[in-house]
């Protein structure tokens, strides 16, 4: 018996077709049906991850324009001021005089503002 032992060598295993307990192709299934599921939460939890971050960023908008809203109003608010007005009513005669010679903020002001003026003098 030695020597047919020794004669013999082991044949390497191989199979034509695929051995598996018969529970195998349930969870390959399931494997498609759980892919789906987590390629749909993924895209789902991106989608309000998006719109959580959109919504930041109005909201963010629209606090900077509030803000900007706020300060332009404020300082128009410095300028005409209680203080502005009152030392304005309190001159007469310095708002008659603003009002015939104009405030100056352009040449034509200005020059009507000179006009006014030599036809007082004169």
């Amino acid at each position: 018996m030695p020597a047919a032992n020794a004669n013999f060598a082991p044949r390497p295993f191989s199979a034509t077709s695929q051995v598996h307990p018969s529970y195998l192709p349930a969870l390959h299934k399931s494997g498609r049906i759980e892919r789906r599921l987590a390629t749909a939460t993924v895209a789902a939890v991106g989608i309000g991850y998006g719109l959580a971050k959109y919504r930041a960023y109005q909201a963010e908008q629209w606090q900077h324009q509030q803000h900007q809203q706020q300060s332009a109003q404020s300082f128009r608010n410095a300028e005409t001021s209680p203080a502005m007005v009152a030392a304005a009513a309190a001159d007469p005669q310095k708002e008659a005089v603003e009002n015939a010679y104009g405030d100056r903020t352009s040449l034509a002001e200005l020059e009507a503002a000179v006009v006014a003026y030599e036809h007082r003098q004169s």
